[in-house]
């Protein structure tokens, strides 16, 4: 079958509202001189198309050459990818017979097209090319190919022709592989290849019969190896590159031993890139790569600025991609995600602390993504942070208006608002922002949840819930997760607790009453004293423990009573409560004198049915406190030299093996590498005999290491606890270390 010529489809497309038959409302995208936006290749023309009833921007592909096997390929493809959620991928849309063409090279007069979704970017040739002089740019290409790499070679399915033409480059440098044309899914196991690729990106004996999803494994790798080379030293790209080929070429390939690069360049003493060599070598000589070499795919995160302790309050950043230390100083400088996983930003500012109701936060702040953005710093008031969200602040501008933005300095909500503050519960956060008198809520998606119409609202970040009044000073609660609503009641001090649909008010100090959110009334007529302590919003307990009239309450949240007969100390979760009583007893020590112990005689109730008690004896010691944890776990816990330390047990008394600590790891690699990253800190920097008792993550549950580690780089820091009756304690940042220099050391601890 003939195709029409580019130029009588691009006449076609001129009028694309006459000569579609269903894709009625798309339109072409103009350039300035009334001309369609259009890149053509060996078998199509591609157009860039908008929909007029919803503005999304789409990619139409127009055939020039017969490829045998095309309707169905593409049929194929489309169900397969169909199921696939990834940004790598765009949706298509095979259409039989769509595009009406007056053409004079056949007879037919309707053509197919493929409908794509249009992915604005750059070539990966092109962004390479133009960014060259650009080495963080660079690093974090290669960095975002590994990711691509390390996410496509398992998959199932194989795209055929990977080369930089068929990569884009998005403006945030994420990547997205476009033309499908050769593409391998699971239902044409046994078919012959459509297409064979480019000669410099594909294996050099693959043929049609190579035709599964191991196609892509050589160009994925060769491709690889060629971006971190030129990250490392962009003027290879010269002396072994050519016009639509990266570092290696067929005849490279053909002859791998003489391949003059990996003669010259390999080994190069970086550890990633004598890996990808290695790799290229494995997949040159076994045809695909084998799966027990998949974990040598991924890289690291390019790290272009690291903070720098010069002295006390006194700071600057290391330019890690230019290998100097930069001449500006700041008081404060702050990875903006300390863990590294999800940014590499960094907050300069002159002043951090706790500003109100506005939670932690800097003043007189700017963000730093990389080298280049110290030439044109965007200053801020405040930048706050936004519950957990390591990448997006709550940022006050010079004229006092609030918007957020994010740590690449992309502002994300306009700065029309008086006021936003968070609300945080869990893992969700929801935003409260202000306009004039009104107020809106937001969620962490930024994504409106009610528009700015609400009057003196509070918000309550232990009970997602908020409280408002109407125009006519009427009082409502809403739960932010259902915005479901009622009206309250006006007698009330504050509201205490909220759970399984149950306001907990307090209307005079330390009196409560329980009111029904779904029926808007108390739920009995009773009021309480001393409520159970608040645990966890994450635990809905439809029983709260309480007192009436001197005794124990279990109150169900239908009002119902369950009395408790005992008078010590309670602990409940949910249905079951646990009673405990201190039983001295006297016996005789070491060296003959008379010494007391404490053993402690535990009752298990399951509402207020007592099902069973045992006595749990320890060796002498502190004072131990029972708490139920779970419906069949009780932590017994005490202070200790260093902090408060303990066990758990079972309802028959039993002790339960310690649940693993996240610190630990049972890779030994791993853990060879944090102790000596450790030991480095502990060595140069720490002068505490306190904290070089401890050399492992795992000592306590409340005092141990916690290490993040980055290729060379580590940040440690230690958690302890005082063991004082104030509980003190917190999380010492020691730093960011390497071998070589104490990037940044915050608190110290001194003899």
């Amino acid at each position: 079958m003939n195709y029409p010529l580019i130029s009588e489809y691009i006449e076609a497309i001129k009028a694309a509202e006459d000569n579609f038959e269903k894709l009625t409302n798309l339109r072409p995208v103009l350039t300035d001189d009334g001309q369609p936006v259009m890149t053509s290749g060996n078998f199509a023309v591609v157009f860039k198309m908008e929909d007029i009833e919803t503005g999304k921007f789409y990619a139409l592909k127009c055939f020039t050459k017969e490829q045998e096997g095309r309707s169905e390929a593409y049929r194929q493809i489309a169900e397969e990818l169909k199921e696939v959620k990834s940004p790598y991928l765009i949706s298509v849309k095979y259409i039989e017979k769509e595009l009406f063409v007056d053409t004079g090279q056949t007879s037919e007069t309707e053509f197919p097209v493929l409908l794509m979704d249009w992915v604005e970017g750059k070539t990966l040739d092109k962004y390479l090319r133009e960014n060259l002089d650009d080495k963080y740019v660079l690093e974090m290409l290669a960095y975002h190919f590994s990711q691509l790499a390390q996410w496509f070679i398992p998959q199932p399915f194989a795209h055929g022709d990977l080369k930089p033409d068929n990569i884009l480059v998005r403006e945030d440098g994420s990547l997205a592989l476009v033309d499908y044309d050769g593409m391998y899914v699971p239902t044409m196991k046994g078919q012959k290849a459509r297409e064979l690729g480019s000669p410099d990106f594909r294996h050099p004996l693959r043929t049609e019969n190579d035709f599964d999803e191991h196609i892509d494994d050589f160009p994925l790798v060769s491709i690889l190896l060629s971006l971190k080379a030129i990250s490392l030293s962009s003027g290879l790209i010269e002396e072994y590159g050519a016009k639509d080929r990266l570092l290696f070429s067929s005849n490279d390939y053909n002859n791998i031993k003489e391949c003059k690069f990996l003669r010259k360049q390999i080994p190069s003493g970086n550890e990633v890139l004598d890996r990808y060599a290695y790799l290229l070598s494995a997949v040159c000589y076994n045809v695909q790569l084998p799966s027990t070499l998949y974990d040598l795919i991924p890289t690291y995160r390019p790290l272009p600025l690291v903070p720098y302790r010069i002295s006390d309050n006194c700071y600057s950043l290391y330019d890690k991609v230019n290998q100097k230390l930069l001449s500006m100083q700041y008081k404060n400088i702050d990875f903006v995600d300390t863990s590294l996983e999800n940014s590499t930003s960094c907050v300069l500012s002159n002043e951090y602390g706790s500003w109100g109701m506005f939670g932690y936060g800097y003043k007189n702040a700017a963000i730093v993504s990389k080298p280049r953005d110290i030439l044109d710093l965007h200053w801020y008031k405040q930048l706050l942070n936004i519950g957990k969200l390591r990448t997006h602040f709550i940022a006050q501008n010079s004229f006092g208006k609030y918007g957020i933005i994010d740590d690449q300095n992309n502002v994300l909500l306009n700065f029309i608002y008086q006021e936003i503050k968070t609300i945080e519960v869990g893992e969700e956060v929801y935003l409260i922002c202000k306009k004039g008198k009104y107020y809106g809520i937001l969620n962490k998606e930024l994504k409106v949840k009610i528009p700015c119409i609400l009057l003196d609202l509070v918000g309550y970040s232990m009970l997602k819930l908020i409280t408002y009044k109407s125009e006519q000073g009427l009082s409502f609660a809403m739960d932010l997760t259902t915005l479901n609503e009622c009206q309250l009641p006006d007698d009330y001090n504050r509201i205490d607790d909220y759970k399984e649909g149950i306001l907990t008010f307090e209307i005079a100090k330390e009196q409560y009453r329980f009111y029904s959110f779904e029926k808007s009334e108390y739920i009995n007529i009773y009021t309480y004293q001393r409520l159970s302590e608040y645990k966890s919003m994450e635990i809905q307990k439809s029983f709260v423990l309480c007192r009436r009239e001197q005794s124990h309450i279990l109150l169900a949240i239908d009002g119902s009573e369950y009395p408790i007969k005992f008078n010590g100390a309670l602990s409940q979760y949910g249905e079951m409560v646990i009673g405990v009583t201190p039983i001295e007893e006297k016996y005789i020590g070491q060296y003959g004198f008379e010494r007391t112990r404490t053993n402690y005689e535990v009752l298990v109730f399951k509402k207020n049915i007592l099902l069973s008690k045992f006595v749990y004896n320890e060796s002498p010691g502190y004072h131990k406190t029972f708490e139920l944890v779970s419906e069949d776990t009780i932590w017994v816990g005490q202070w200790g030299k260093y902090g408060k330390v303990g066990t758990h047990i079972n309802l028959k008394g039993e002790h339960l093996s310690w649940p693993k600590s996240e610190n630990c790891t049972n890779n030994k690699k791993v853990k060879e590498k944090n102790s000596r990253l450790i030991k480095i800190v502990k060595e140069k920097y720490l002068n505490s005999t306190f904290i070089s008792n401890f050399d492992c993550f795992e000592v306590d549950e409340f005092n141990f290491f916690n290490i993040s580690t980055l290729e060379n780089l580590a940040f440690v820091c230690f958690h302890w606890d005082a063991g004082d009756d104030e509980g003190h304690g917190g999380t010492i940042e020691i730093g960011y270390a390497d071998e070589d220099m104490c990037y940044w050391s915050k608190d110290c601890l001194k003899k």
